[in-house]
């Protein structure tokens, strides 16, 4: 449901719809907001299981998270009008907001005085990368990560890739079955949110490739552009555990001139995950908070 500018509070809520696409958009671009948490084609991924809804004004949109509760949101994204707005209509949800970068609080911090208290959410930080550092590798501090890219360049004598289009989109799909199979389902959540992005890959404006290995589709990737510089790794399926830092590095070599960043998003808290993101030698790890309405 749309809401104007001057409608009145409560807010009212709906189920996310690809015909939101361009207005989303349009609001996040215009307020500067880069977190890839707030792009349409992760929301729309991830809407069934996290069972996002979203308010969404002429200005502003805020995402009600019901995985976490229903009283826990995004902070809202666009002006500061709309953000404001939207916050006020929320206030007696007692709401949790989450990914709110500094900027954010420190303008909660100013229109709301010790109204919130804060929590650092480091499990989701995301991950960002120089493009052109990660294809150059030089230097000590990429000496594994060289390493390992050569180990997943060796499996296979030739390697191929191929851009994710209508045409071979059923490939991409075929591999992330393989991939959850191969692991006894694997993450389920995450493969059902990769599906749906690939169902819905040209209406998403997503990006992606499929890559060959001695002639066998062996891995996909499929993101979205955050901006025209910076690019989002919203999905990596590689069959074999060995070629992923290959996978990656060919990835950055293919992408448009225009991007300079890469998002690898968040690592989840999981150890092994943060472990090898560190590995990847990250240029910036973007601060996120939690800001909880405090008991008066």
């Amino acid at each position: 449901m749309k809401i104007g500018t001057d409608t009145a509070i409560p807010p009212a809520f709906s189920q996310l719809s690809l015909r939101q696409t361009e207005q989303v958009e349009s609001i996040r671009l215009s307020s500067g907001n880069t977190l890839y948490s707030f792009t349409f084609a992760s929301l729309f991924a991830w809407r069934e299981y996290e069972q996002y809804e979203i308010c969404l004004c002429d200005d502003a949109f805020v995402i009600r998270n019901g995985a976490v509760s229903k009283n826990s949101y995004f902070f809202p994204c666009g002006t500061c009008e709309g953000q404001k707005r939207l916050i006020d209509a929320l206030i007696p949800e007692d709401p949790s907001f989450y990914y709110i970068t500094d900027k954010d609080k420190t303008f909660l911090e100013k229109e709301y005085p010790n109204r919130f208290s804060f929590d650092v959410c480091r499990e989701d930080f995301p991950y960002l990368y120089d493009r052109e550092e990660q294809i150059a590798l030089n230097g000590k501090a990429y000496k594994n990560l060289r390493h390992r890219v050569n180990q997943g360049r060796a499996v296979a004598k030739t390697w191929s890739a191929e851009s994710l289009t209508a045409v071979n989109i059923d490939r991409a799909l075929a591999l992330n079955a393989r991939w959850a199979e191969e692991r006894d389902a694997g993450d389920i959540a995450d493969t059902s949110a990769a599906e749906t992005a690939l169902r819905n890959f040209e209406e998403l404006a997503m990006w992606g490739l499929v890559f060959r290995a001695d002639g066998e589709d062996v891995a996909y990737v499929a993101g979205s552009f955050i901006t025209p510089e910076i690019f989002d790794i919203n999905f990596c399926k590689v069959l074999d555990n060995r070629c992923d830092c290959y996978v990656k590095w060919a990835l950055y070599c293919c992408l448009p001139s225009e991007v300079k960043t890469v998002d690898s998003e968040d690592d989840m808290g999981l150890e092994g995950l943060r472990t090898h993101k560190l590995l990847r030698n990250p240029k910036e790890l973007t601060r996120v908070w939690k800001g909880s309405l405090k008991n008066e």
